[in-house]
């Protein structure tokens, strides 16, 4: 049985994919095992990634389904398979140093209580990389209403000099134990993406198991800006209706019908508020107008989504048929 399965999605960018399978593979830790799964889902006829990583690390175990499927559902292939002790999501673009991987599984080793594990995570400039936060609340949604980001307040990472329990965690990197995998499941796939991470961390903690980030190891994360949280970004329109979609649906699967209700009115005036700055600065702003413009649209479509019947449900227009 391998230490781990490292799980990894790819929609077909070799560049990125390429850096974070040799840094994997330059581990020497002697008896460390792990196998790395890639699940390839490029657009169809989009082949030519596939070939290089069957070239190159022929190591590396390949499944390949059309796409994209959604961060949830290409991760749930690897989840749910294997006899690995433990499993790592891991995002393609990351670097992950020599140690790192053992050092993690050595410390799951020693806590049989935690289910699911994070480390420090720097971005390329050496910088500090937020990849733990809040879950959502209705006092954190009001507070993000009219301050953003309030799901990463500051006090959160005063202190990063030792392990400690955390209440989600980013899934650039996220190690699972297997008996805390087979309790709890995997990613619920109705997210796609997008507070999908929060659901699981959730029902972790829920399940009984700790959640936890561990600042002695580290990963490199060279894309790690969350743009859907980054206001003068100019994100696909409908992954930002997404998100707030994927908000709602945590309320009613966590909290219940009540907590749903009471968030309607939260959304819509955070919503409200940024439409009005948006438009603001489309006014007086000419070169930020294309990131205004999407913005006022995408404030639009989630004003409507709070007054609609079912926020929780994904507009036909979002929906999208599941590759075969």
């Amino acid at each position: 049985m391998d230490d781990l399965n490292i799980s990894i999605g790819n929609l077909g960018n070799y560049g990125p994919l390429e850096r974070c399978l040799r840094s994997i593979y330059a581990e020497d830790e002697p008896g460390f095992r792990c196998t790395v799964t890639i699940v390839y889902n490029a657009p169809a006829g989009v082949d030519d990634t596939y070939r290089l990583i069957e070239r190159d690390f022929p190591q590396v175990k390949l499944i390949r389904r059309p796409g994209p499927l959604g961060y949830c559902a290409t991760h749930n292939l690897v989840l749910n398979e294997g006899n690995s002790r433990y499993v790592l999501v891991l995002d393609d673009d990351t670097i992950v140093p020599k140690g790192t991987l053992p050092g993690i599984v050595a410390f799951m080793d020693r806590h049989p209580d935690v289910g699911m594990a994070g480390c420090k995570t720097l971005n390329a400039d050496g910088s500090f990389q937020k990849t733990f936060g809040l879950v959502p609340t209705l006092r954190s949604e009001l507070v993000n209403a009219f301050r953003p980001d309030s799901f990463w307040p500051a006090r959160l990472y005063e202190d990063l000099s030792s392990m400690r329990d955390v209440q989600w965690l980013n899934a650039s990197f996220m190690l699972v134990r297997r008996e805390a995998l087979q309790v709890v499941g995997g990613f619920d796939e109705y997210y796609y993406t997008y507070v999908c991470e929060s659901d699981w961390c959730f029902r972790m903690r829920k399940g009984g198991f700790r959640v936890v980030y561990l600042p002695d190891v580290e990963i490199i994360h060279v894309g790690g800006e969350h743009s859907i949280n980054n206001k003068m970004t100019v994100t696909n329109r409908l992954n930002l209706v997404r998100y707030h979609v994927n908000r709602f649906y945590f309320f009613r699967k966590h909290y219940g019908a009540v907590h749903t209700v009471l968030l309607r009115p939260i959304i819509l005036a955070g919503s409200v508020a940024r439409a009005v700055l948006y438009a603001g600065l489309y006014v007086l702003k000419p070169e930020l107008r294309d990131v205004a413009r999407t913005k006022l649209m995408v404030y639009g479509d989630v004003v409507r989504l709070c007054l609609s019947p079912r926020p929780h449900v994904l507009p036909a227009r979002l929906q999208k048929p599941t590759a075969a």
